[in-house]
């Protein structure tokens, strides 16, 4: 049977995603997000608990995400209800003795909630992937290691589905001319020695350099010079590129296109930089990454259709593919094996 795109968002529900960066939630603060099409409020509590639930109250379902906390409760902006960090409802002042069944009633939706590189995460649904496994995070050692210098990026919208971004962040060969003013001033387009492949855990690694022509009219900087990228997928959608120069120094990088919609997303990513790093201080960097992340999603907006289609079509779309778009293919082959798995 062919794959439905109903079928790839009740998997991704039983993934980690995440829905902000931990910096923008400090005590006391609510925020909202849409993952997967279902509605958030996200709040950290004043002693550092986390909340993750469905924002509509279920009073008169009112955007949570609109209130606030208060005397160390969420308090519904509407009619007032407030909740703990578990979901139980505390109180509802229309009512002088609200009682047990009905505050039993109004208890909210939650879900599974934690923090880890930066980022807080929610899980939609605590099933079992179709593997039989359970989702966890993959371990990047660099992103908790304190010699490490590891910055958080702005989260970046996307009006463009998941896969698209994925793709993007893969691709191999299009730095000299969506990157042309940035990371590929002097890319070329034809790449040589790639190796690509499956990894134990479903998912995919490429190893091959970077590009970078040697011309006598351009001097790229560091960020823009040949180097050896080891890019690594986690499937659904846990992306890296390890970025290892010829003076030792190192980047890592992840992109984490977390789904808003089936036609859009954000973007959430970050950077960690070898310590004594022999070129652009860090907040240069993340500026360079800002603005490179910005062309992509231009590149991303404006193909058709908005999200990569799930099942490939014989004589339809994306058939006209060139050896540079191997890596991209192994993520789309690798997605639909991983999906099919049950």
């Amino acid at each position: 049977m062919p794959l439905t795109e109903d079928h790839v968002f009740s998997t991704l529900r039983r993934t980690w995603q995440p829905v902000a960066n931990a910096a923008d939630l400090p005590a006391g603060r609510v925020t909202g997000y849409t993952l997967l099409e279902t509605d958030l409020v996200v709040a950290r509590f004043d002693n550092g608990k986390l909340l993750a639930a469905d924002t509509a109250c279920p009073h008169k379902g009112a955007r949570l995400s609109a209130g606030c906390l208060r005397d160390g409760a969420l308090m519904c902006p509407y009619h007032g209800w407030t909740f703990g960090h578990d979901g139980a409802c505390h109180s509802i002042p229309s009512l002088v003795e609200p009682n047990p069944e009905k505050l039993a009633l109004s208890h909210l939706r939650t879900y599974a909630v934690q923090e880890r590189y930066g980022l807080i995460w929610v899980k939609l649904d605590a099933a079992p992937l179709p593997d039989g496994t359970t989702h966890e995070l993959p371990a990047v050692p660099e992103f908790e290691d304190a010699r490490w210098t590891y910055r958080i990026g702005a989260p970046m919208p996307f009006a463009a589905g998941w896969r698209r971004e994925v793709e993007n962040y893969l691709d191999m060969t299009h730095f000299a001319f969506a990157h042309s003013a940035t990371l590929g001033v002097c890319a070329d387009p034809r790449i040589a020695g790639m190796d690509v492949k499956a990894t134990p855990d479903g998912g995919f690694q490429m190893d091959a350099p970077f590009p970078a022509l040697q011309t006598g009219h351009e001097l790229p900087g560091k960020l823009q010079s040949a180097h050896h990228r080891c890019q690594r997928g986690w499937l659904p959608n846990f992306t890296t590129i390890r970025q290892s120069f010829p003076d030792g120094d190192e980047r890592v990088l992840v992109h984490i296109p977390s789904p808003n919609t089936r036609e859009s997303c954000t973007c959430f990513w970050a950077l960690a930089i070898s310590p004594g790093f022999r070129g652009p201080p860090p907040e240069a960097q993340m500026e360079f990454a800002t603005r490179v992340l910005n062309e992509d999603r231009l590149m991303c907006e404006n193909q058709v259709p908005r999200e990569v289609p799930i099942n490939p079509g014989r004589g339809g779309w994306g058939v006209l593919v060139t050896p540079g778009d191997t890596l991209a293919n192994t993520f789309q082959k690798q997605l639909r094996r991983w999906l099919r798995a049950e």
